[in-house]
């Protein structure tokens, strides 16, 4: 008879911030549960939203963020034992807000997703993964987002089935792995591409489509100002 004891496991529990409206957080959710993770969600609607007091008290292994509006402070990441995982919706090069349409201003020929540690500083924590995939020619705002979403979420899926399955070991490997990622320089700000909209009367033609590339949609266009004028661009 083997007298080894077996030791139950733990079953891991997660705090899952996502958004409303948003069936990209809606699979991640089912997915989580279909791996074992015992899984409590909270949902953004909008910036500056008041975090519900559930977030205050709870605590357990990981928490993940997937396109979440919530602005999470140190003493909300450090109630994640093991990890508190970020899921950008832009590489590296990319960090804080705007990113895609900073990608389209640079003309950049390629873009990312990226997994990577939290701290209360936006996007600044040690990498678990970046991917790449090109940016092509005829992309705009709309294409290059939609991309980038479904990229983000087959990463999620990827890193949470690997900590499913492999635990904090698999966790440190994939950090050593991506030791030479780094984030370039400080966080971006919805606030500089508000202002990237307004486009100078003197502007040139190379610099207007450019803006336009990289700001243009239906609900938030590029827009003039003249003489006490606002001038919004309509396709």
């Amino acid at each position: 008879m083997n007298d080894a004891v077996l030791e139950k496991r733990t079953t891991p529990r997660v705090l899952f911030f996502g958004r409303k409206d948003c069936n990209y957080s809606l699979l991640a959710v089912e997915h989580l549960r279909l791996l074992g993770f015992d899984t409590h969600v909270i949902l953004s609607e909008k910036r500056g939203e008041t975090l519900p007091d559930y977030a205050q008290w709870w605590s357990g292994h990981y928490i993940f963020c997937f396109r979440s509006h919530y602005l999470l402070r140190s003493l909300i990441l450090s109630r994640a034992s093991i990890a508190a995982i970020n899921f950008h919706p832009a590489s590296v090069e990319y960090p804080g807000s705007g990113c895609v349409n900073w990608a389209l201003y640079d003309r950049s020929d390629t873009y990312g997703v990226t997994a990577h540690i939290m701290n209360e500083r936006i996007d600044n924590g040690a990498i678990i993964e970046c991917r790449r995939f090109p940016v092509l020619e005829q992309d705009d705002v709309s294409t290059l987002l939609s991309r980038t979403h479904l990229k983000t979420f087959d990463l999620l899926v990827d890193i949470t089935s690997g900590l499913a399955l492999g635990g904090e070991a698999w966790l440190a490997e994939k950090l050593r792995l991506s030791r030479h990622e780094k984030w370039s320089g400080a966080a971006r700000r919805m606030s500089e591409i508000d202002r990237l909209q307004v486009i100078a009367p003197t502007c040139s033609k190379d610099e207007l489509e450019r803006i336009i590339r990289a700001t243009y949609t239906p609900d938030f266009a590029p827009e003039i100002h003249l003489h006490g004028y606002r001038f919004v661009l309509k396709k």
